[in-house]
């Protein structure tokens, strides 16, 4: 995937979880929605981890910790993010 389809991916599995995370909150004896939720923090670990090691950390807390990388642009917010190749 590339770095925009990759952002574009853990943009929607966050999306998921917190619409799934709001529907646990009113049904939280559902079990198949329960599972879902383990599913989707499972993929989300996931390509975090995947797009962090190609890219950069996501949130201030992401990446290696080496270095304090989260300073190091663009950001996703920023016009030239999906431009840029890295």
């Amino acid at each position: 995937m590339s770095k925009a389809e990759l952002m574009r991916r853990l943009q929607a599995l966050a999306f998921a979880k917190t619409e799934t995370e709001l529907y646990l909150d009113c049904h939280p004896d559902n079990k198949m929605a329960l599972e879902y939720y383990k599913k989707l923090l499972k993929e989300l670990m996931s390509v975090t981890l995947e797009y962090e090691d190609k890219y950069g950390p996501v949130t201030a807390g992401g990446g290696t910790l080496e270095t304090w990388d989260w300073i190091k642009g663009p950001w996703p917010w920023n016009p030239d993010f999906e431009t840029e190749e890295n």
